[in-house]
């Protein structure tokens, strides 16, 4: 028997998918790509769209089940939110589109909002969060409509059992769904509302079984989808999304540790939990319940109820590791007389001058500017006695035009003298290069503080207990690693003494916490999400990061697909409350 050809063989809503990935690469609270970095993100609404028509037949196919026909009729067919467009929006003559389930069906996956088609009528711009119009199924705020997503299974559902199944109505396949559907809702009701769930009892049991079993019934009556190189997660999210038993794996480590991150941990760990209040003191204590305080989460008759257990213990134990490390490490990055902690340290590579007769020590600067904004100007100043070279820092606009290293050729600002790159590689090489601290960033009401450095405000850590990682880069790729030209070979160069030293201490407490906790399958979960956050904090804490003073901000060494050498960097201090701390990092998790 001929099969219908699926709704993408014939036709997909381009422009409005086209329209809502472009938002899609701008939102940050919520999205997944938020929870580390991976090169070949896919768009949200591009997979939903694509899966969702790749599992429904065209309605206009002489092949199409007649149930599934009915299901847009009565789902889609008389909601004006799915009508078709009067007058389709960009093209350029009058093109009315006409009312038929196949074009339901596309007004289902996105359609233009009113004010949004009339804006592009008249050759006007809208803003992104107003172009699709409520109810689109790729739309951002879709994502977690039960309404929406609900006419997506059901219509997935029908056209999956319809195929099966050519004689079975819509009726009955919609009554089917909604049984299978509500005995899921009932199953997680009867488990999500049990107090202390988290103790294995024979009742907790009973209830987890019934609600899997649930689950498997109902995904047993839909389309599973499969992404054997699922890289961030994107495809077996939006399968998961859509009530799909999804499966997804890369060949990539690090893919395979964000999948799990955003699709799997999410689903099995993600949940409702209720505490008695003398069961939750004793697990959390004093910082638990500071927690509480801090999210708006009350105590009712002696009952606590945290919305998502995952993400509340992620943030908790997240915490005790900051507090237990800033305990150890934390004197390395001294507050000033004011008890201001700095949100960064402003740090230049030094080479010798090639003149016999100077061997001054210069700072291999591009530009000298801190802070170059339209509102804001602040300077490096040099002053210079001899071949001695010391910083101030000024506001305005900065008199030297031209900095002291121009494609690693530096021009000693002393005698006069240019040492070529050949040899200040082969300072860097041989490691006599050094550093200097050229400014202290802290955070103000009035913005960012520049201010010079003194003696007391640089701790080095104990040499002797740091374990710098030996593992060699692909020196031979020096398309994206041209850091082995300059000495840096292996994983450990990227970080400075005091970073290496920071980083290790949360590695290790990390180890004393998960000693302290019993290992189950949900705590393994919770250990991969402390390790990927104390990624995130190795990532903006490297001596290849970038200092961009048109924002004052930090950037990352991975703004594009290379790691590329860079001779001044900012370094944070992961202890502060600013962008690049530790506790901004896992604001993204």
């Amino acid at each position: 028997m001929t099969k219908a050809k699926k709704l993408i063989e014939v036709a997909m809503p381009i422009k409005e998918i086209s329209a809502e990935s472009v938002r899609d690469k701008s939102i940050r609270h919520g999205h997944i790509s938020t929870l580390h970095l991976w090169w070949a993100r896919r768009p949200l609404p591009v997979c939903r769209a694509v899966i969702f028509a790749s599992l429904v037949p065209d309605p206009l196919d002489e092949q199409c089940p007649q149930a599934f026909k009915d299901a847009i009729q009565g789902l889609l067919g008389n909601d004006p939110l799915y009508a078709p467009y009067p007058d389709i929006p960009y093209t350029a003559i009058y093109d009315p589109m006409p009312d038929n389930l196949r074009n339901r069906l596309l007004m289902f996956i996105g359609k233009f909002s009113p004010v949004c088609q009339a804006n592009m009528l008249k050759g006007k711009s809208t803003a992104s969060k107003e172009q699709l119009s409520e109810g689109c199924l790729i739309k951002w705020e879709s994502k977690n409509d039960k309404a929406v997503l609900a006419k997506a299974r059901k219509l997935i559902w029908t056209a999956y059992n319809a195929e099966q199944n050519p004689d079975a109505s819509f009726i009955t396949l919609s009554q089917s769904f909604d049984v299978a559907y509500q005995a899921i809702e009932e199953a997680e009701s009867n488990l999500y509302s049990c107090i202390d769930r988290h103790l294995e009892t024979a009742t907790i049991k009973e209830k987890e079984t019934a609600l899997q079993t649930a689950i498997d019934s109902f995904q047993s009556q839909m389309p599973s989808v499969f992404d054997p190189f699922a890289g961030g997660g994107a495809i077996p999210l939006e399968a998961a999304r859509l009530g799909c038993r999804s499966y997804g794996n890369d060949i990539n480590p690090v893919a395979h540790i964000i999948e799990k991150g955003s699709v799997e941990f999410p689903q099995k760990y993600g949940k409702p939990i209720r505490y008695t209040e003398d069961e939750f003191c004793r697990i959390y204590g004093k910082e638990g319940v500071d927690l509480l305080i801090a999210k708006g989460i009350s105590i009712c008759n002696g009952i606590i109820d945290i919305p998502n257990r995952l993400s509340f213990d992620v943030e908790y134990y997240a915490k005790q590791l900051l507090a237990m490390t800033e305990k150890e490490v934390g004197y390395l990055y001294p507050a000033d007389e004011n008890g201001n902690k700095p949100i960064a340290y402003y740090w230049a590579r030094t080479a010798t001058c090639s003149n016999p007769s100077c061997k001054a020590e210069v700072p291999l600067l591009k530009q000298f500017y801190l802070a170059n904004t339209s509102t804001k100007k602040v300077y490096l100043n040099p002053v210079i006695n001899g071949t001695d070279i010391q910083f101030e820092i000024k506001e305005g606009t900065c008199p030297i035009k031209e900095g002291w290293n121009n494609r690693g050729n530096m021009t000693c600002p002393c005698c006069g003298s240019i040492t070529a790159v050949d040899q200040v590689k082969l300072q860097f090489k041989a490691k006599t290069s050094k550093e200097a601290l050229l400014a202290i960033i802290s955070e103000t009401n009035s913005g960012k503080l520049y201010s010079s450095p003194t003696k007391n405000e640089y701790q080095e850590p104990p040499a002797e207990n740091i374990d710098k990682p030996t593992d060699r880069m692909a020196v031979e790729n020096n398309r994206n690693f041209n850091t082995p030209g300059w000495g840096i070979e292996i994983y450990g160069d990227m970080f400075s003494n005091r970073q290496l030293y920071m980083l290790q201490a949360f590695i290790k407490n990390l180890s004393f916490l998960k000693k302290g906790i019993e290992s189950t399958l949900y705590t393994q979960a919770l250990y991969t999400y402390l390790a990927i956050w104390i990624n995130r904090i190795s990532v903006v804490n490297t001596s290849l990061g970038r200092w961009i003073d048109a924002r004052e901000t930090i950037a990352t060494p991975f703004n594009r697909q290379a790691i590329a050498m860079v001779f001044d960097y900012p370094e944070s201090n992961p202890f502060c409350t600013s962008s690049g701390s530790a506790s901004n990092q896992l604001e993204w998790i």
